[in-house]
């Protein structure tokens, strides 16, 4: 592997040309979204398909759902810089969680679209992990950033009291995951912490907050000048046993109302008095308990977030804006057991290099322009695609190193093939090669219980374990999607010219980035 020095130093810019009608973009994230939890998918479970999605049904209406759509990465903060900056995050050190942000001088997708002429706002989720001011979305090319910077935050308690409340409670003891309190906002391009505002919330959700943020920018900015507008939920992250009374009672799941002032906290909330955060996060955070409720509360923040979706499209067309508007919608990674996600048919979850962890669902949409209720079951795309379709579609240039391809002729139905193969990385030992149908893997996961769902739809555990060997392995994604059946036996050409292959691209990456002591 190279070293990480020069990459972290080397300068690559945006550079911008003006054209004329240019697309609003709208590109909205979710956050550990199941590949089977949308009720349009023929493999989607009986719950979902019982409460229905309508808000993805209908932007799958108007566009294209891809089905070999992947993450840069299996787990947020790596995935979420593919998706940015168009490239493999490994290409500066980033492999898994704190291995670095954005190094100075990389383009991101904002910077391009803002130094275009692009008006640029970003709500919710950030979480580029590592150091340095660029993790900050007004230092990568936003003019509005309302939400947080880490890897989760609360549904409900976004106030300035809730955080008072912890304080006087927990003393000494570590908050840990319990990130509770006012969302961070920051306005103009440039701004620093020094600059930043925090707004608290009473009897809201992040969820909707998000959505309305959103929609008021989209009424905002129908003046006919280009927007890029970033919605990244944290729906259906953990902690998604913490649900919205409106969603709980749709699908009969548990709701505890928050009160700050009672004497003694319940689960779901963390009491300190009781338990330590860690504690607590290693019993209700990592399947250390499984939750009978947990895929109620899951379901729950679902269709919060399916409302969402609806919410945004409706704010498009009221403002007549939805004929010019590219809408992208994807997850960050695939779904995860801890928040009893359906990953269905796929083998595996977020954290793991298995098609679950890595998969994820995709739609882009754009009525009038591309093709609408079209399923493309053939190309092979990624994340990474997102930042040179919209460069190429708002007439942008940009680096000529992107590992990202523009989707258009996809779009457009010109070609039926995108990527000939992709590639991932945890670590030297853990990586995942994915050329046409095949799929040769090395340690592509660790071991985690299971959970299966009874009659009634509580969760218990299935005493089951997803393992990969500390080996190589070979799949046909196309006969076996599910990655059950391992043919390296059987195809020793296809598997060495494979294991060449990723010899060859591993040699371009640089070690996993590691701050000095």
């Amino acid at each position: 592997m190279k070293s990480v020095l020069f990459i972290l130093l080397s300068g690559i810019f945006c550079a911008g040309v003006f054209a004329a009608d240019r697309p609003n973009v709208v590109v909205i994230i979710a956050d550990d979204l199941g590949y089977a939890d949308m009720s349009f998918l023929p493999d989607a479970p009986a719950d979902v398909k019982k409460y229905g999605t309508p808000g993805f049904d209908r932007l799958a209406r108007s566009g294209t759902y891809f089905r070999n759509a992947y993450a840069a990465g299996s787990i947020c903060s790596v995935s979420r810089a593919g998706l940015l900056t168009g490239r493999y995050p490994y290409r500066w050190g980033n492999y898994y969680f704190g291995q670095g942000s954005l190094p100075e001088g990389t383009c991101t997708m904002p910077q391009a679209l803002h130094d275009a002429g692009y008006r640029t706002a970003k709500y919710g989720k950030t979480h580029l992990d590592g150091w340095g001011p660029r993790l900050l979305p007004t230092q990568h090319g936003f003019d509005e950033f309302l939400g947080f910077l880490g890897s989760t935050w609360d549904y409900i308690r976004l106030s300035s009291k809730d955080v008072d409340a912890y304080k006087a409670r927990a003393g000494f003891k570590r908050m840990g995951f319990q990130l509770v309190g006012p969302l961070l906002k920051l306005n103009g391009l440039g701004a620093t912490m020094k600059d930043a505002e925090y707004v608290s919330f009473e009897n809201q959700s992040t969820t909707g907050i998000f959505t309305d943020q959103a929609c008021d920018y989209i009424d905002r900015k129908k003046d006919g000048k280009p927007f890029y507008l970033h919605v990244s939920y944290n729906a259906v992250h953990h902690p998604s046993y913490v649900v919205e009374e409106t969603w709980a009672r749709k699908v009969g799941a548990r709701y505890v109302p928050w009160d700050r002032d009672v004497a003694e906290w319940q689960f779901p909330y963390w009491e300190p008095n009781k338990e330590s955060n860690d504690e607590f996060h290693k019993k209700w955070g990592h399947m250390g308990t499984v939750d009978p409720e947990g895929r109620r509360c899951y379901l729950a923040n679902l269709l919060a977030l399916d409302s969402g979706i609806s919410k945004l499209l409706d704010s498009l067309e009221k403002s007549g804006q939805r004929e010019n508007t590219l809408v992208v919608f994807m997850s960050d990674n695939g779904g995860t057991i801890n928040t009893y996600a359906n990953n269905a048919p796929l083998r595996g979850y977020k954290y793991m290099l298995g098609d679950g962890g890595i998969r994820v669902p995709m739609i882009i949409s754009m009525p009038g322009t591309f093709p609408q209720g079209a399923v493309n079951e053939s190309a092979l795309v990624s994340a990474m695609d997102i930042f040179p379709t919209l460069a190429e579609l708002a007439g942008i240039e940009v680096p000529k190193d992107l590992d990202g391809k523009s989707l258009l002729p996809v779009l457009r139905n010109k070609v039926d093939t995108q990527h000939q193969w992709l590639a991932w990385a945890q670590n030297k030992n853990s990586w995942v090669l994915r050329m046409n149908k095949w799929k040769l893997t090395h340690n592509a996961g660790w071991s985690h219980a299971n959970y299966k769902l009874d009659e009634k739809g509580d969760a218990f555990s299935a005493n089951e374990l997803i393992r990969y060997p500390n080996e190589a392995q070979l799949f046909n994604l196309e006969t076996n999607i599910g990655e059950t059946i391992n043919r390296i036996d059987q195809y020793p050409e296809i598997v060495n010219e494979m294991r060449a292959f990723y010899a060859s691209w591993e040699e371009q990456m640089p070690e996993p980035f590691r701050l000095k002591k």
